[in-house]
């Protein structure tokens, strides 16, 4: 199983949580940095294991920060996928504007482009603001990590070419609509996730999500498409691959 979203640095053992992981059937992860010290830490992280997969980018939260020096970065250090990215309307938080958002959205999503590289897609009450940054950057490609909006606001997506990110949400019986959105959204647009430690589950909340929790999450998708969790899981992975290169399909060795 690859877990296509997760922020192994945030952790207090990033190596001892991804031997956990692959002891539990997790053979790799996409870790994704956010900010200016989260970046770092995921470059760090990779030179200690070349073959983990990385994003590197600006999350909306952090907007207000100069968006250049990230640019310079990715470009130098060319990640495997650029993100997390995205934009983040949910209530009062005190967060940057929208413009502001969608300046640093499409700088990114235009580097993207130039080099080649997928994204990874945040988004929280602007699904349809999300849609109309990307339309702008035609043939940018990328996932749209934890979804849960509806199917109607999906479609437009996997017409673009997107990726579905499934993560803990889907074990929770009372997520109904993103469960309606799981069984009609095609098998080869899926990709599974925790973005741990952030997003919590059936069986665990944050700050205690881990890669480890990510087969409950394919158990959960599996049983709502009626699938057996290790067929599924293959079929995930093949998703990621094609989406994020075949990278995803090593196993870092933890020394």
């Amino acid at each position: 199983m690859f877990d296509s979203h997760c922020h192994l640095t945030d952790l207090d053992d990033p190596l001892g949580d991804l031997l956990s992981a692959q002891s539990a059937g997790v053979h790799s992860v996409l870790t994704c940095g956010y900010d200016p010290p989260s970046n770092a830490a995921v470059i760090a992280l990779r030179a200690r294991l070349p073959s983990l997969p990385i994003a590197l980018g600006l999350h909306p939260w952090f907007a207000h920060l100069d968006i250049a020096p990230i640019l310079e970065l990715i470009e130098r250090q060319r990640p495997d996928v650029v993100g997390e990215l995205g934009l983040d309307l949910w209530g009062d938080s005190p967060i940057p504007s929208l413009d502001r958002q969608m300046q640093v959205l499409d700088a990114q999503l235009q580097l993207a482009r130039r080099l080649d590289l997928p994204v990874t897609v945040h988004s929280r009450k602007a699904i349809e603001a999300v849609l109309s940054a990307l339309r702008n950057h035609p043939g940018v490609r990328g996932a749209l990590h934890a979804y849960s909006g509806s199917w109607e606001q999906l479609r437009p997506f996997l017409d673009a070419g997107f990726y579905l990110g499934i993560g803990g949400a889907i074990t929770r019986d009372r997520a109904k609509r993103l469960h309606r959105v799981a069984r009609a959204a095609p098998l080869d647009r899926i990709v599974v996730e925790t973005d741990s430690p952030a997003i919590g589950m059936d069986i665990v909340e944050p700050p205690h999500v881990r890669p480890a929790h990510l087969p409950r999450v394919v158990e959960a998708l599996a049983r709502l498409r009626g699938m057996d969790p290790t067929e599924l899981a293959a079929v995930t992975d093949d998703n990621a691959a094609r989406l994020f290169g075949e990278k995803v399909r090593a196993t870092p060795r933890v020394q």
